[in-house]
């Protein structure tokens, strides 16, 4: 990991622990065992402003790993042939199914939380393959 994203994550960390890791919002946390939760992926594209886009491809997110300040509304495009999802991988406070994701679909939410927020398409990935993604808030 290199040392911007390790600066990052223990950065997190420690806003989570001060703030008493509430992993029930899909951000940072421990679930008790010590795990410190979701890491920040190595290729994360940084994006400026208050607003951020994905765009879901056949089987792909473009771009996958995001990083955006709080405040900050991401909107995910359906541009594929196929149909997708957009899944946290923990809890359900955000996402869009596959009835609200069609192709030429439009889903947006507002990460307001500093936190590592992992996500995924059901149909073409599990949460940790194939279809997945992260969006990364920090201050």
């Amino acid at each position: 990991m290199n040392r911007r994203r390790t600066v990052l994550l223990a950065a997190l960390l420690l806003a989570a622990a001060a703030c008493g890791g509430d992993a029930e919002a899909g951000g940072l946390g421990t679930d008790g065992g010590g795990d410190p939760g979701p890491s920040v992926p190595d290729d994360v594209v940084v994006v400026d402003g208050t607003e951020a886009s994905v765009t879901a491809i056949d089987n792909t997110f473009r771009a996958a790993d995001i990083e955006v300040k709080p405040g900050t509304t991401v909107t995910w495009e359906n541009r594929g042939r196929n149909e997708h999802d957009v899944l946290p991988v923990e809890g359900d406070a955000w996402g869009a199914a596959v009835e609200e994701f069609a192709p030429g679909a439009t889903y947006s939410t507002t990460f307001d939380e500093p936190g590592v927020y992992p996500y995924y398409c059901s149909i073409h990935g599990t949460t940790d393959e194939g279809m997945v993604g992260t969006v990364v808030v920090s201050d």
